[in-house]
C-alpha cells in the first residue's frame, strides 16, 4: 500500500504518518538504523521525522504542511496515511473540510485492514461512510484494493497529478482482509507481464542483508 501510493513522489514532497507505520517512516527517507534501534537508542535521529510534540494525527499534521506548501506556492504534495482498524472520523473532519475548501496539494490515505466487501456488516458500521467521508466535501474518494500495490498506484498517480496542478485533495480507502501476500502477489502480476528476474530478487536481498548488516553494525559501534 505505502509504496503504490508514494511512487510518484518526489523529493520535495512530504509523506506524513504515525511513527508505528515503518513503511511510511522508510517512504520518508527515515534512516534504516533508527527504525532498528532500541526505543530512545536513534531518538535524536528519529525525532527529526516524527517530534515527541506532534500528535498522533497524520491527516491533520498533512494538512497542515500541505497548507504551508501552497501559502507558498510550492507545487508539492504530502501523502498522509491514517492505519487504524477504527478510524477516529471524528478527528478527520477538520482535516477534510480544510484540504477540500482550500484545494489543498494532499492526498489522505487510509488503510481499514478489513475486505471491501465487509464494509457493508452491520459490525463495522464505522466502515461504511470513510470512502464517501470526501465526497461529503467535494472531493474524490476512491476504494482500493490495499493488498494490491499496483491498483494503489494507479489511483495515487492520478491523485498525485491532481494535487500537483492545483486540483485538490483526493482520498483513497485501502481495503484488505491480510489474506493475501502483497509481495507473491506483486509477483505474480511482474511474471505475467514478463518483468519478473529471479537473479534481481536474489540480488536485491543481498543487497537489503547487507543493509540491514551495516544498520546493526553502526548501532553497536554507537553503543560501545
Amino acid at each position: 500500500m505505502t509504496v503504490g501510493a508514494t511512487a510518484d513522489l518526489g523529493p520535495e514532497d512530504t509523506v506524513a504518518g504515525s511513527r508505528h507505520n515503518l513503511a511510511a517512516l522508510i517512504a520518508k527517507g527515515v534512516p534504516l538504523e533508527a527504525l532498528l534501534a532500541p526505543n530512545g537508542a536513534a531518538g535524536s535521529t528519529a525525532s527529526m521525522f516524527n517530534p515527541p510534540s506532534f500528535p498522533e494525527d497524520p491527516f491533520n499534521l498533512g494538512t497542515g504542511i500541505a497548507l504551508a506548501h501552497k501559502l507558498d506556492l510550492r507545487r508539492h504534495v504530502v501523502v498522509a496515511f491514517c492505519a487504524q482498524e477504527k478510524p477516529p472520523l471524528e478527528s478527520w473532519h477538520d482535516a477534510l473540510k480544510s484540504a477540500a475548501a482550500q484545494k489543498l496539494p494532499i492526498i489522505f490515505v487510509i488503510e481499514n485492514g478489513v475486505a471491501t466487501e465487509d464494509a457493508t456488516k452491520d459490525e463495522s458500521p464505522h466502515l461504511e461512510p470513510v470512502s464517501f467521508l470526501a465526497r461529503e466535501y467535494g472531493f474524490p474518494g476512491i476504494i482500493v484494493d490495499g493488498g494490491d500495490a499496483v491498483a494503489v498506484w494507479r489511483a495515487a498517480q492520478e491523485s498525485v497529478h491532481r494535487a500537483r496542478n492545483g486540483s485538490g485533495p483526493t482520498l483513497i480507502d485501502c481495503r484488505s482482509d491480510g489474506s493475501r501476500d502483497p509481495l507473491a502477489h506483486m509477483e505474480r502480476y511482474l511474471k505475467t507481464r514478463h518483468l519478473w528476474d529471479d537473479q534481481w530478487r536474489a540480488r536485491l536481498e543481498r543487497e537489503l542483508m547487507t543493509e540491514i548488516k551495516d544498520a546493526l553494525a553502526k548501532l553497536r559501534t554507537a553503543a560501545t
